[in-house]
């Protein structure tokens, strides 16, 4: 979908505010109504605990590969690491579909 020119029929600034509504759900069809930004509010769903709950886990995990970079710069300054692209094509391959199943 080509999305350069989507926004063609939009008005640059809007001219007429949204009509609003009485407590009884009627259109209120004498009075317009402007929003001001301290109007507008937000709410997180349970995705933001689940967030704070990963966080905080991450926060715990220690991981210390130092052995592990040393052993391979070692290996690469004296040309023994060798590449599996074999390996590197089943971990492309799990991904594309880790992905595709979002």
């Amino acid at each position: 979908m080509d999305i350069k020119n989507l926004n063609l029929n939009v008005p640059s600034g809007r001219t007429e505010a949204p009509k609003a509504q009485d407590k009884s759900g009627t259109p209120n069809n004498g009075s317009t109504v402007t929003n001001s930004p301290a109007d507008d509010k937000v709410t997180l769903t349970g995705i933001l605990g689940q967030v704070r709950e990963l966080e905080q886990k991450a926060e715990k995990v220690n991981v210390d590969n130092g052995d592990r970079i040393a052993a391979l710069k070692a290996s690469i300054q004296d040309g023994s690491y060798r590449i599996n692209a074999e390996r590197i094509a089943e971990k492309l391959i799990q991904s594309e579909v880790l992905f595709s199943n979002v």
